[in-house]
């Protein structure tokens, strides 16, 4: 067995109670681990047609073969499933979380964990170097996600890693999370709820012992020459000078000295590190300080919670709708509702939909909901609608099904215009907007054209995970055009072989878009984080740096060397690449099984006709079908349906996926001629 790899897979089947294992090595070779692995058994385990709460649905919780080694930012772990968030149906999806859950498991002597079934009653599963087992967890069922996971570790050790749900996820919350530590999360997908209807409470799992490395002087040889605490690729340039954001970032370094106080911390600006073996100072994380004196981590958007400015550019006004800056309610307030969220399970999402929509009911003078009072501008009135969405109270019972649903729900009770724009707020299927240009990101063309093809064509919300692979250099766009467009013009030449592929222009965006995807899947495969991998372009310390820099690609090749130090299996781009197209495309096919194709995705359409905030460039119908036909032509699926083709299955090795897609075909076609 090559190194990088610990060879085995835990099965659980809750219904029955009992526990196996299988071999990692036979997913490996065409699917590496992490996400694409976790497509492959999700293919073939999952019955088609079944809801996100039935017994039958598989949690697949996935690490890679870089996972507890020294490669910077690999401590992330992935989680699948049927997410019960989708509208309207349930589909396969995945998150990804940070933290040491991942190389805690790895030391323990699994590569994943594939759950079905569902308990009797709550149970928590307990892993321990090689062995598994289920136990009652009657005694935490109630419990927040804090407490769980320090009643466990009081049980257990210090040391032990744990993954539970809180009151959300018990509740069935369509948007619960899956929790670990004091920030990190599996959020976005709702496989909290998930983990509810099977009674799983948690997981612990500690190992005591390590990860082979086949070449482990390269593997060192690679960690150095990436460098220490090198800040992301465009983050550097678009935060230099706002003392706001930057006020804590120590001058040397971004890491946090395990010894040192949470005092002394916030003292010398020393950031908190969201994943094992993370080196990349990536100014997502922070220390904050709770109402009671506390300091607290926090990342990504629980650390930007607390900024005034943030919380002003949730405004939006243009096509018809109007959408409110959120309220911000303090700084010491701000970080203990964000603890409190962590604590009930619930996505920190959320409260971007929910709380300018609440405002908008009241500048239309609504005053309540079926009976119930809305002041959403109060932090108390807030808080406690936290505490009913976690235990499906009150008010909290309509929303617990997320926005989307609840404007089924109250279609035809409010206004019209609130009805819009809760669906506006979270248009792409279920999940909020995001950097698709319109709400609270500023995407200029050509980046909200990239974006859209990719909400047209994944399972969920696709920009959270391609941070520093295309998207975020919208930043450079809207601090220097000009200066930006000279040097893209050189990095898409490199990158894409097409000069014009970052031009301010509709067309030929498929090829950044798919290399985009492609990107996403390898970094949740390996896995890597999507803040530093891949470096499209390099990091660069200052603006000054920036603006004299003709050349600014990236080091696109170091997860390969990387892969090559760990596992001692030497991949070209292209062999890696077609792996991340193989478990792209089945994941495509799993969308399929489930319904989406075309006609669901054109549905999307309305959305993109509202102008991009940032410069209000917009496209019509036509111009979203045409975007359709390119993108489906570049990826060689059918026009029709926007589902892979048989050829393409054969030439990726996805024979057996054929006749059922096929079938499906077919069915399709039938259901569209029949009489109405």
């Amino acid at each position: 067995m090559p190194s990088g790899w610990m060879g085995k897979i835990l099965d659980v089947d809750l219904t029955a109670g009992k526990i196996s294992t299988r071999d990692t090595m036979a997913y490996a070779g065409d699917y590496i681990g992490g996400r694409a692995m976790a497509g492959r058994i999700a293919w073939d385990e999952i019955p088609a047609g079944v809801d996100a709460y039935d017994p039958e649905n598989r949690i697949i919780i996935a690490t890679g073969p870089l996972t507890g080694t020294l490669a910077p930012t690999s401590g992330r772990t992935v989680m699948t499933s049927l997410s019960p968030r989708v509208y309207p149906r349930p589909w396969y999806t995945h998150s990804t979380l940070g933290g040491w859950f991942g190389p805690e498991l790895k030391y323990a002597g699994f590569d994943a964990i594939v759950i079905h079934g569902r308990a009797d009653s709550p149970v928590y599963l307990e892993i321990r170097d090689g062995e598994a087992r289920l136990v009652d967890a009657t005694d935490l069922w109630g419990l927040d996600a804090r407490e769980t996971q320090l009643t466990l570790k009081g049980r257990m050790s210090p040391q032990t890693q744990v993954l539970t749900i809180g009151p959300a996820g018990e509740n069935l919350v369509r948007f619960a999370t899956v929790q670990h530590a004091e920030e990190n999360a599996a959020g976005h997908s709702g496989f909290g709820a998930v983990w509810g209807s099977k009674n799983l409470k948690a997981i612990t799992v500690r190992g005591t012992g390590g990860v082979s490395v086949a070449n482990p002087e390269a593997l060192l040889r690679e960690v150095i020459g990436a460098g220490t605490f090198k800040k992301s690729p465009a983050v550097a340039v678009v935060f230099e000078g706002d003392q706001n954001l930057r006020k804590e970032e120590s001058p040397d370094d971004g890491g946090v000295d395990p010894a040192a106080s949470a005092d002394s911390a916030e003292s010398n600006g020393r950031r908190p590190i969201c994943s094992q073996a993370c080196t990349f100072d990536c100014i997502i994380g922070s220390y904050e300080r709770t109402v009671d004196e506390r300091l607290i981590p926090a990342f990504c958007i629980g650390a930007v919670w607390r900024h005034e400015s943030f919380m002003q550019d949730t405004e939006y006004s243009g096509g018809g709708v109007e959408v409110p800056p959120g309220r911000n309610f303090g700084l010491c307030e701000e970080v203990s509702l964000h603890e409190l969220c962590n604590k009930l399970g619930l996505d920190l999402w959320f409260r971007l939909v929910m709380q300018p929509w609440f405002i908008r009911c009241k500048q239309l003078g609504i005053g309540e909901i079926r009976g119930h009072p809305i002041e959403p501008e109060d932090l108390f009135w807030f808080e406690r609608f936290m505490h009913q969405l976690a235990n499906r109270e009150g008010l909290g019972e309509i929303f617990a099904e997320d926005l989307v649903r609840a404007m089924d729900e109250l279609e035809g009770e409010l206004p019209a215009e609130l009805i819009h724009l809760g669906r506006e707020l979270e248009f792409d299927f279920g999940f909020p907007a995001h950097r698709e240009g319109r709400f609270w990101d500023e995407e200029p063309l050509p980046f909200w054209v990239i974006s859209a093809m990719m909400h047209i064509s994944t399972s969920r919300d696709p920009t959270i995970g391609t941070h520093s692979s295309c998207l975020i250099n919208a930043e450079f766009f809207l601090d220097d055009r000009e200066l930006a467009r000279r040097q893209f013009r050189l990095l898409s030449e490199k990158v894409w072989g097409d000069p014009d592929a970052l031009e301010p222009t509709f067309e030929n965006k498929a090829p950044v878009a798919i290399w985009s995807q492609h990107q996403h899947m390898l970094i949740d495969s390996l896995p890597l984080c999507d803040f530093a991998f891949p470096q499209l372009v390099r990091p660069m310390e200052s603006r000054k740096a920036w603006q004299n820099a003709e050349d600014i690609l990236g080091d696109l090749d170091l997860d390969l060397r990387l892969f090559a130090a760990v596992t001692g299996v030497e991949l070209t781009r292209e062999e890696m690449t077609r792996i991340a197209e193989r478990a792209f495309t089945l994941e495509r096919a799993l969308l399929a099984r489930a319904g989406r194709g075309r006609k669901m995705e054109e549905t999307l359409a309305p959305h993109f006709k509202l102008p991009c905030r940032a410069d209000g460039t917009l496209i019509d119908e036509a111009g979203f079908s045409g975007l359709l036909d390119e993108y489906y032509s570049a990826r060689g699926w059918d026009l029709e349906l926007g589902w892979p083709q048989a050829d393409q299955l054969r030439e990726l090795g996805l024979e057996e996926i054929i006749p059922e897609l096929d079938e499906r075909r077919r069915q399709s076609k039938a259901y569209s001629e029949s009489p109405p």
